[in-house]
């Protein structure tokens, strides 16, 4: 129980940490950038991390999913980076892990490897994870808050839950057909690596023509986003294996700490004034998870 809490703080400070670079005008692309290799600096200090990434890794046939993933993962960061400032740490926290309808239906309709027989209650909680986006990220403001634009609101939380979605599907799928148990640690390292060498890529591009200029605030910017985004990772397969490797029980519940955690933090700590609105959507995106897998969270509390 302890990793899964650990777990779920570590994830919600990723979303307050984007809202304090908006409070302390942090240039978010470099941050992210900076907390990539941070990530990968951790992973190397670890005992055995030096021989993660070796050159034989590219050789792997789990190598290019990898690389792709790690796209994935920059853009998504950067999107909820941008959904967090724009639109709510609630909405932004909502659309990433209401995702996991996405990697659950690719799980039942693509790989068909479903352990369990899904109910109308089931493809409910799918349905319902839609909505639950949709009116979590209503934000009307007030007369003298600057209105984020109804279709950004809307736009921005979608595209994170289809890139996280498809991020989570794209690694069920390597891990049932390419990757082997043994080699986790040098998937996530390679993923690291490539989110981080595409975003030195791009940034590097955006200093030579002269678009953008580097701040040493970003530096530390990133190094505070990437230990609890390492870690995050490192607390999540901790909580997995403390309860059987049930991620059909440990996910929806984890996901439902960490929308919660969020919910918290946007009005205690940044006095985000959530609407009637919201509060449905946010009790709906609640909802949806358990109607999702309420036969694994009953099997397991009951």
């Amino acid at each position: 129980m302890l990793y899964l809490l650990l777990s779920v703080l570590s994830s919600a400070s990723l979303i307050f940490i984007f809202k304090l670079y908006q409070r302390y005008n942090v240039h978010t692309f470099q941050a992210i950038v900076v907390n990539y290799i941070v990530c990968i600096a951790v992973g190397l200090a670890f005992p055995g991390g030096p021989d993660v990434l070796q050159p034989q890794v590219l050789q792997k046939s789990w190598a290019i999913y990898a690389v792709v993933l790690g796209a994935i993962f920059i853009g998504a960061f950067y999107l909820i980076a941008l959904a967090t400032q724009k639109v709510g740490v609630t909405a932004a926290s909502v659309a990433a892990k209401i995702s996991l309808v996405i990697p659950v239906l690719f799980s039942l309709l693509v790989l068909k490897s479903s352990l369990k027989e899904y109910t109308v209650l089931n493809y409910a909680g799918m349905a319902l994870a839609l909505l639950a986006i949709v009116l979590s990220s209503i934000r009307p403001g007030s007369d003298g808050e600057k209105r984020t634009p109804m279709l950004l609101a809307l736009v921005l939380p979608f595209f994170i839950f289809l890139c996280v979605g498809v991020a989570d599907s794209l690694i069920n799928y390597v891990n049932v057909h390419h990757l082997q148990a043994h080699e986790a640690s040098q998937f996530t390292m390679l993923t690291f690596t490539a989110s981080a060498v595409l975003g030195m890529a791009v940034l590097l591009y955006l200093l030579l023509l002269r678009k953008t200029s580097f701040h040493f605030k970003s530096i530390l910017a990133g190094i505070a986003l990437g230990i609890p985004n390492y870690f995050y990772i490192f607390f999540l397969i901790q909580a997995l294996s403390a309860f059987g490797n049930d991620g059909a029980f440990l996910y929806p519940v984890n996901n439902i700490g960490i929308i919660l955690a969020g919910a918290l933090g946007a009005i205690f700590i940044f006095c985000e004034k959530l609407t009637t609105t919201n509060l449905v959507g946010l009790g709906i995106a609640v909802l949806a998870l358990v109607l999702m897998s309420y036969q694994e969270i009953a099997a397991n509390l009951f």
